[in-house]
């Protein structure tokens, strides 16, 4: 590092001191406090609701899930020969056993 003359400090601190000093606007301070709180209970909220929707649709998912399987009438029960005999006609082709 290259050393500093005393007259070059010198020059240099009276810069510092002819600068003005910058103030905040009026009430930034409590604007800014009262935007940051705002914030933060928004995303209290925000963190509480997903939990409960996740639940929900869990619970959602779950019931229809449990309706479906129990619902064993509503299923078609086929033969598996059938299928095969069915995707044969379809391409014109027999099955000889």
């Amino acid at each position: 590092m290259k050393p500093i003359s005393n007259e070059q400090l010198e020059n240099d601190l009276a810069l510092f001191s002819t600068m003005e000093v910058v103030n905040a606007p009026d009430f930034f301070y409590t604007r800014l406090s009262a935007r940051m709180e705002k914030d933060s209970i928004s995303n209290e909220l925000r963190f509480t609701i997903k939990p409960i929707l996740i639940i929900c649709a869990l619970a959602l998912f779950l019931f229809m899930n449990s309706l479906l399987l129990k619902e064993d009438t509503n299923i078609v029960k086929t033969n598996p020969n059938q299928n095969i005999e069915a995707l044969a006609a379809a391409y014109d082709q027999n099955i000889s056993n």
